[in-house]
């Protein structure tokens, strides 16, 4: 977690202009001074640090391979994961396949349907 909040584009200009105008830190700090001590040093723009966090299984080319195997014929989760040849989860495939856009209102189906064969017998 980080130790302070990020500052937004408007809060960071709203800092800049009152040191423009000859403000103390004192008069400036609504956020924490740390925050405001750090804009006004630095001599590059700020920006934010980018956040780590569990890397993907997958990179961005199996990605695409995923929806393209998606978008091209009407197959089960369990056999875009097998036609794709990854080490990856059927869950994952089906994570992919929601970032993508490709399915955005339809519901992808995690297997295909009961045959009117199978339905029948049970």
């Amino acid at each position: 977690m980080p130790k302070a909040s990020q500052l937004f584009n408007e809060e960071l200009s709203k800092v800049l202009h009152l040191k423009l105008l000859v403000k103390t830190v004192k008069e400036i700090s609504k956020l924490s001074k740390s925050m405001i001590y750090r804009v006004l040093t630095l001599k590059t723009p700020y920006e934010p640090k980018p956040r780590s966090g569990r890397p993907h299984v997958t990179d961005i080319r199996s990605d695409r391979r995923i929806q393209r195997i998606a978008s091209s014929q009407k197959m089960s989760v369990r056999d875009i994961t097998r036609a794709s040849r990854l080490q990856i989860s059927k869950n994952t495939v089906h994570r992919r396949i929601i970032e993508s856009g490709y399915m955005i209102r339809a519901k992808m189906s995690r297997r295909l349907p009961l045959s009117k064969l199978h339905i029948s017998k049970r």
